[in-house]
């Protein structure tokens, strides 16, 4: 099983700045008659409301399997399509986003899949996430005694130079189903206490 959060997270934490590509304080939002989509840790520090995983199509661009692509995301999702927005209408933003990310929002964290962050498999999602966590964490003293538990991973859309908006179904915003938990090592666990598969 593919997931949007593995393709997003080909973009690297940036802590100096509110995403890795940001240019002249603009946080990455998109630009005139485009939207993107993207799903960010909240409260992962008390500084931050939202810290950056990744956005799309921003991540389409690093990918290396354009077929993979398709298979995740679905013949009709690609670079160009992200910058068909001549309305510059959030509310089609939004429903755009939301039929994207509404998909892949049940991947189970513990997912061993082929992704385009893994094309080895070699890690889970969580694994990678948490290892994403802990970098930002790595000198916070709580982190690093206890880890980190129920962290959400709120999905958010941004049109035509637009803020970064949740992405809702008219009533609720929309996040990744499971909440991550990390180990103070930077390894994922189940936030449920149960089995989870830890080796890829």
């Amino acid at each position: 099983m593919k997931t949007f959060v593995s393709v997003v997270a080909l973009v690297a934490v940036s802590q100096a700045k509110f995403c890795p590509g940001e240019r002249g304080g603009n946080k990455c939002v998109a630009k005139d008659n485009s939207y993107k989509c993207a799903v960010f840790f909240e409260n992962l520090t008390p500084k931050r409301d939202l810290t950056w995983i990744g956005a799309l199509p921003d991540a389409l661009k690093k990918a290396k399997n354009q077929q993979e692509v398709k298979e995740i995301l679905g013949d009709d999702v690609n670079e160009e399509s992200f910058s068909q927005l001549t309305t510059c209408d959030e509310k089609t933003a939004n429903a755009r986003c939301y039929t994207i990310l509404d998909r892949q929002r049940s991947i189970k964290l513990d997912s061993c899949d082929r992704n385009l962050i893994n094309t080895r498999g070699s890690e889970t999602i969580g694994d990678y996430l948490c290892g994403q966590v802990r970098r930002w964490l790595r000198r916070d003293d709580d982190f690093k005694a206890n880890g980190i538990r129920n962290l959400r991973l709120p999905f958010y859309y941004s049109a035509c130079n637009g803020e970064w908006t949740p992405i809702s179904d008219g009533s609720k915003a929309l996040y990744f189903d499971e909440p991550l938990c990390c180990t103070p090592e930077g390894t994922y666990f189940s936030c449920d206490g149960g089995a989870f598969n830890s080796v890829c």
